[in-house]
């Protein structure tokens, strides 16, 4: 067995030129080698490799063939680490028992698997390959640049891939710094492989949309569960960039600020320790900048949503309607994030994060510090900083609400971060009249919203239109109220 690590970086075929002069430059006087590679990928009609996250392939490279398996492994800010095990074949056709019994999941049927394997896709690319010197190994650099093929579909490979063997992880991503800044390279979180099924139509690529509890360990020092934390947000935004890229959507760039805000709120516990995150985060704030737009059209989209509570009322008004429709619509902003995200800042962010999740840097109350005992402690003191927030006015008006928005989103995802290490019966009581603040604050925002397009809107029922809009902002104004009251009588969850 061997543990593939290696950066991915995708570039666009324009760019071929520069790409290959940038490769040796980076080789200085080490001189290339050219492969070309055919690739068949098998699995069963029901994928039942994909549900394990296993690839399968065989490599022919002229009269020569190598089977390879891939095992489930992570990517990280376009670092790819997977166990992989090879084997040399005679033949065309995939045969699972040359490899060793015990690299196969528990029950995983081999035989059963074996009888239905089929062609999904192949991948044929001419690799450019240069083996550079780092530390006690070499860092293998390789531009690819050929086709995935599926049926009668076929769509461009175009990608460096840093592959450390023995080298020096760090030169490895200096070198990858190069080439986002100088040839607008993509951080590649999509594999060969997952981009085949994808062409096969045999996978769907679908934004994240809402966040889990982090896996934490109650045995963790404080530093660990906050890099896995980071790592869990970062594979969030990733994934949700993925889907941008593949077919831009509001969901996929909802699941982006939702793993951007993840991102921030860890980076913010860090530099509580003197981690230097500094410059992160203010990428990241200047990031959700160009995201705000998504609060206007989430609020239009609560009016208009067919099983939200004002959608049937409206549309006896089609005038009123078909105005929310129009600047709805006029809302959404993909291009921009489209464009944000083939920024060099974005994909550096994007990069550098997943580095911090390699290197881990930490001092030495990040290692001697129970996870458990910071993250009580930490939960409390934002915990009471919200409920000070909460407790200024004895009664709260809509802007008021609306300004606490940010702090609130912050305190739920830090317990995104660490409330898995607590009963999670005494968490979700905790946190559900929290919630229900949260998305009747967001209402707010849309009932401000009806107020503008009712003003905007040229009708002899505008009177009327506003009257009942401050009755429905009375009301839940009136329920905020009491999920307030609520909140704040909860016993916190995370006393030891």
């Amino acid at each position: 067995m061997s543990q593939e690590i290696e950066l991915k970086l995708l570039v666009e075929p324009a760019k071929r030129d520069a790409v290959l002069a940038l490769c040796q430059q980076l080789a200085k006087e080490t001189q290339p080698s050219q492969l070309e590679l055919s690739n068949a990928y098998f699995d069963t009609p029901d994928l039942q490799l994909r549900q394990h996250d296993i690839g399968l392939r065989i490599r022919r490279r002229g009269d020569e063939r190598e089977q390879t398996i891939k095992l489930a492994g992570q990517v990280l800010g376009g670092m790819h680490s997977r166990p992989e095990y090879n084997v040399v074949v005679t033949r065309d056709e995939p045969d699972l028992t040359l490899f060793e019994e015990d690299i196969w999941p528990d029950e995983f049927p081999v035989f059963d698997i074996q009888r239905e394997l089929t062609e999904i896709f192949r991948t044929d690319f001419t690799r450019h390959r240069w083996q550079i010197a780092s530390g006690d190994g070499v860092i293998e650099l390789v531009f690819d640049e050929g086709q995935v093929i599926a049926n009668d579909k076929v769509r461009p490979i175009c990608e460096v891939e840093l592959e450390v063997q023995g080298g020096e992880i760090a030169q490895a991503y200096k070198f990858a710094r190069r080439f986002i800044t100088r040839v607008n390279a993509r951080v590649g979180s999509l594999s060969k492989a997952a981009r085949g099924y994808l062409l096969a139509e045999k996978s769907v690529l679908e934004p994240f949309t809402h966040a889990h509890f982090v896996r934490q360990q109650p045995n963790d020092d404080a530093g660990s569960g906050l890099y896995r934390a980071l790592a869990y947000a970062l594979q969030y935004w990733q994934h949700n960039d993925a889907c941008l890229n593949e077919q831009p959507s509001v969901r996929a760039v909802a699941g982006i600020t939702d793993g951007i805000r993840l991102c921030k709120v860890v980076l913010q516990q860090l530099a509580l320790f003197e981690i230097d995150v500094s410059d992160h985060i203010v990428r990241l704030e200047q990031m959700l900048g160009h995201l705000g737009w998504l609060s206007r059209y989430d609020g239009l989209n609560e009016l208009t949503a067919e099983d939200g509570a004002y959608h049937r009322a409206l549309e006896q008004n089609q005038k009123l309607y078909d105005e929310i429709l129009e600047q709805q619509e006029h809302a959404v902003q993909l291009e921009l994030v489209i464009n944000l995200s083939k920024r060099d800042d974005y994909q550096l962010t994007l990069f550098e994060l997943g580095e911090l999740c390699a290197q881990q840097p930490r001092h030495e109350q990040l290692t001697q510090l129970p996870l458990k005992q910071w993250a009580a402690q930490r939960l409390r003191e934002d915990w009471q900083q919200v409920v000070e927030a909460f407790t200024r006015h004895d009664e709260m008006r809509a802007d008021q609400y609306l300004k606490l928005l940010p702090q609130l989103q912050s305190s739920l995802q830090l317990g995104y971060c660490v409330g898995y290490l607590f009963d999670a019966e005494d968490r979700e009581s905790f946190r559900a009249p929290w919630q229900d603040m949260l998305r009747g604050i967001r209402e707010i925002m849309a009932l401000k919203l009806l107020r503008e397009a009712i003003k905007d809107t040229d009708d002899i029922n505008t009177d009327k239109l506003l009257s009942w809009q401050e009755v429905q902002l009375e009301s839940l104004l009136y329920a905020l109220e009491r999920s307030r009251r609520a909140a704040l009588k909860q016993e916190p969850y995370w006393i030891l």
